[in-house]
């Protein structure tokens, strides 16, 4: 009896010292302050404790969405996500109370100005997400000092100059979101620190330099995507030396490989055939020579396969074409030869113009328009996609066939278009005028005409 006893004290003390938690009542001052700041009560009306049990804003789910942790005996503020509701301004003060904070999200909305270098304080993070917002200055080094960082999101943002040195010692970081940020310059060597990275989205920005070789360090790269430009048409992501694959060839768990425009030089090592991992493989946009190596057919997973607007000769292999590929592009490359095996599967997209590949078995298969483009079938005069044509920059190209595709390095029309142009909107300004005064003379006649059968007497 005295051992129950004893037992019903222990579970009542217990019970009576967990109603007594209270909130730190800075983080809640803090928290209304930011609420009140972005006009978020009607979406988060925390009036009292943001911490009490089963709270709606405390869902997975919600959005806002504050959790705390109740552990010890008084709770803290681990959770805040504002994603997609528009918030703006600048980073208040008030957030760097919340010290406590294991996750931010702050994605997609229109958050402006610089990252505050006391970001620093908020040392407990694990998980960052500033992206798709506006905010710019350059990336502030003290996101370094946020060493318990797992995944980390600047993509599509304002930045200017480079990527900060710091960031290498995040070595706990296994995604790194940085497309379309503005960033520029070379890509940092500390980045070699970053071993746990699974992750790394750099597309878009203003890279210089050649790819980094300690890439091939980074043994646990699942998904690496560099590609494109947005300041330069067609000028790689790394722009100033040329770069080879040599580096990547210890990646095998890489599943998705994006290196569209980086300057990539020399023959595809007939090792990347071994990534039997890969679902996307686009290298398309750079200087890669020689022939596609027989080993892409022992890519049996492989989904999409982009190759287009490189120096690839010979033919393709046989059976390039796997169970699972659902996209094929070698366009603008001088091979030759046949179709391989399988390019008549169903719901195969196979893009073969400015090639010498004999596509007459995909006559049956693509659209006029698409045959309209291979090399030698002769365009119909009476179909509509005559007059259709794709204006998308760049130099001039000559295909394997001889055929020369303009030079339009300009961010507008060409001179000739504009000229076309000009005359096509000086006849419909001609044609509204004289309507115009066509239609004013009739109405003026019409009201001459009919006004005495309407006046009042």
């Amino acid at each position: 009896m005295g051992v129950l006893s004893f037992c019903f004290f222990v579970f009542w003390v217990s019970q009576v010292v967990s109603a007594q938690k209270t909130s730190d009542p800075d983080e809640v001052d803090a928290l209304n302050k930011l609420i009140d700041y972005w006009d978020l009560r009607d979406k988060l009306n925390i009036t009292n404790d943001p911490c009490i049990q089963n709270a709606e804003w405390a869902n997975e789910q919600a959005n806002p969405r504050v959790a705390c942790d109740c552990s010890s005996s008084t709770c803290h503020i681990t959770h805040l996500k504002i994603y997609g509701l528009d918030i703006s301004g600048e980073i208040p003060s008030e957030l760097f109370v919340l010290k406590e904070l294991v996750k931010l999200d702050f994605g997609q909305n229109i958050l402006n100005g610089t990252i505050p270098s006391e970001i620093e304080q908020l040392s407990n993070l694990q998980n960052l997400n500033l992206s798709i917002n506006n905010f710019t200055g350059e990336v502030p080094q003290e996101l370094g000092n946020l060493t318990k960082l797992i995944t980390l999101g600047l993509g599509s943002n304002n930045f200017v100059g480079p990527l900060p040195p710091s960031l290498g010692k995040l070595t706990s970081l296994q995604e790194l979101h940085v497309d379309s940020s503005g960033v520029s310059g070379p890509i940092p060597r500390e980045f070699e620190n970053l071993k746990s990275l699974q992750t790394l989205w750099a597309s878009d920005n203003l890279f210089t330099g050649k790819l980094p070789d300690f890439f091939g360090a980074l043994t646990e790269l699942r998904n690496l995507r560099l590609q494109g430009n947005i300041a330069r048409r067609r000028i790689g992501d790394l722009k100033g030396e040329d770069s080879v694959l040599e580096f990547l060839l210890d990646q095998k768990s890489l599943t998705i490989l994006v290196l569209r425009n980086c300057l990539l030089s020399g023959q595809i090592p007939d090792r990347l055939g071994n990534f039997s991992r890969l679902l996307e493989l686009d290298l398309s946009f750079n200087k890669l020579t020689g022939r596609i190596p027989d080993s892409f057919q022992d890519l049996a997973l492989l989904q999409y396969l982009y190759l287009g607007n490189n120096s690839l000769n010979g033919q393709l292999p046989a059976n390039i074409i796997g169970p699972n590929l659902i996209a094929i592009d070698v366009s603008f490359n001088p091979i030759s030869g046949n179709l391989p095996q399988n390019s008549m599967k169903v719901g195969l997209s196979m893009n073969v113009v400015g090639t010498s590949i004999n596509a007459n078995n995909l006559q049956g298969k693509a659209s006029g328009m698409l045959q309209c483009l291979q090399a030698d079938f002769k365009c119909s005069n009476k179909v509509s996609s005559k007059s259709f044509s794709v204006k998308c920059g760049g130099m001039n190209q000559t295909s394997a066939s001889g055929i020369e595709y303009e030079v339009s390095d300009g961010a507008g029309s060409s001179r000739r278009d504009k000229k076309r142009l000009g005359k096509l909107v000086g006849i419909s300004v001609a044609c509204v005028a004289g309507l115009v005064i066509i239609s004013s003379v009739f109405y003026l006649w019409w009201i001459k005409e009919d006004s005495p059968r309407n006046m009042r007497i």
